[in-house]
């Protein structure tokens, strides 16, 4: 693929590029951490179970969370919330406190490489749109928690929907 090609030269450069303004030792300063949140929206089904919602990415088209940038005056679990109306066209109760924490590489406003913190954030949802900004840029589709964790292809995202399906065994979630 070339998209692939183009992203390990794109990384390689950037790299180069770090080194080069850091110095010989770039390690000294490390890249900047960026901190993000994402939101997993999940829905108790009559039967009991749970399902949660996830999204397609606008480029590969995997299934994800729902997450993005924390949003100037919002805290991290405001911003989860505001992700998943913006992403998916849901809204309902958020939990402030964060499920699960993971990493992913990403980009700084000035193109070097950069390291991603995502902090996840429970969503109960309570009104499902049928309009909402990306709706034409993504698909959403509700799992099973375990159906949820085969479909994602990030290893962090599966250790996260473990942590979610801890989080509902233990009773937190509103019943």
């Amino acid at each position: 693929d070339r998209r692939v090609g183009k992203r390990a030269t794109s990384k390689r450069w950037s790299s180069r590029l770090h080194r080069a303004v850091c110095g010989i030792n770039a390690a000294a300063f490390p890249r900047p951490v960026t901190l993000q949140s994402a939101a997993i929206p999940y829905r108790i089904e009559p039967t009991g179970s749970v399902s949660v919602l996830l999204v397609t990415s606008r480029t590969r088209r995997r299934w994800i969370l729902l997450k993005g940038k924390i949003g100037r005056g919002l805290d991290a679990a405001q911003s989860a919330g505001r992700e998943a109306l913006e992403e998916a066209g849901v809204t309902g109760r958020i939990v402030p406190d964060a499920i699960g924490r993971y990493r992913q590489p990403g980009r700084s406003i000035l193109g070097f490489v950069a390291n991603l913190r995502i902090e996840a954030f429970a969503l109960e949802v309570e009104a499902e749109l049928a309009d909402w900004p990306e709706r034409h840029q993504r698909e959403r589709c509700w799992f099973t928690v375990a159906s949820a964790r085969r479909v994602v292809m990030d290893a962090q995202l599966r250790q996260v929907l473990r942590a979610f399906e801890r989080w509902i065994a233990s009773g937190k979630a509103r019943q």
